[in-house]
């Protein structure tokens, strides 16, 4: 749904997309230069109050909702996210995002190259100088400059690492072998989105997801970086990755519910007894470490 819309679709200096199941309200004497950028996705909320002006190279990009203030005005460059790409300490997924509205009062000024990140507040007549990250609420009526200074943090990654390709959700016992090998990390991709039952693993620290993952390049370089391959998916076998993980000299270990090359795989466990896999694949990790 659009309403009271004066934006400049047919006019190649600029680039606006709104989904036909988009939200978007535009206040009366809407200012736009031109080279800059509106994106509304499927569901999103955007509401842009009156008056507001955008300078040039101004960029929106709208998952869930932003609602922009009367009287408010953004310099040149300024961006705003209310969403983000989903990631882990391995990987950044390219089509699976995390969204929070952003809300920005009336009467503010936004400095040029200013970003503004999902999740933000920004109350009314609010100033923020030239290249700030706008991470947290700012209060009413306040003044927000720019310090220089970068805070770096490490992507822990586990010693050892297991792989395993799936259609399902159900992984037989996964969340017993989380739970026994915290030094490793379990990495689980899926050709498709995931559904919240296999998102929920996120709760161990050791589980990293890989969804829409369908690039051979890609699932190669999983199975490269990979310590053995884990057959615990229900369902059918993806992608010849059994062979793929043979054709590696990857051990693969699995349980008898769900083998699905027995005669390729190094060890089938009973399903009933997941600490006896616990203990294969510990003695095999100590393997690897006497070379």
């Amino acid at each position: 749904m659009t309403e009271n819309i004066t934006l400049p679709f047919n006019d190649p200096q600029y680039i606006i997309s709104i989904a036909p199941n988009a939200t978007v309200k535009i206040g009366e004497s809407f200012t736009i230069r031109p080279f800059s950028s509106i994106e509304a996705m499927p569901n999103a909320n955007l509401i842009i109050g009156n008056r507001v002006f955008f300078n040039n190279f101004c960029s929106i990009r709208c998952s869930k909702e932003i609602t922009i203030g009367d009287f408010t005005m953004f310099g040149d460059g300024v961006k705003l996210f209310d969403f983000n790409h989903e990631y882990s300490n391995y990987h950044i997924e390219p089509l699976t995002f995390s969204s929070e509205p952003i809300n920005i009062g009336k009467h503010c000024w936004i400095g040029a190259n200013s970003v503004i990140l999902k999740g933000v507040s920004i109350g009314d007549n609010v100033i923020i100088g030239a290249n700030c990250l706008i991470y947290q609420d700012i209060p009413a009526n306040s003044i927000v400059t720019h310090k220089e200074g970068l805070t770096i943090k490490n992507r822990q990654q586990a010693k050892y690492h297991a792989f395993t390709y799936t259609f399902s959700d159900h992984l037989e016992n996964l969340g017993i072998l989380l739970q026994a090998l915290p030094e490793v990390d379990f990495h689980v991709a899926a050709p498709t989105d995931a559904s919240a039952y296999l998102k929920d693993f996120s709760r161990f620290p050791n589980f990293v997801l890989y969804t829409h993952a369908t690039n051979p390049a890609f699932i190669d370089d999983l199975l490269k970086r990979s310590d053995f391959y884990l057959d615990i998916n229900h369902s059918s076998e993806v992608e010849q990755i059994i062979s793929r993980a043979v054709s590696t000299q990857k051990r693969i270990f699995s349980f008898d519910t769900v083998v699905h090359q027995p005669n390729k795989t190094d060890y089938i466990c009973p399903a009933q007894e997941p600490q006896a896999l616990v203990s294969i694949i510990k003695d095999f990790l100590s393997s690897i470490d006497q070379y």
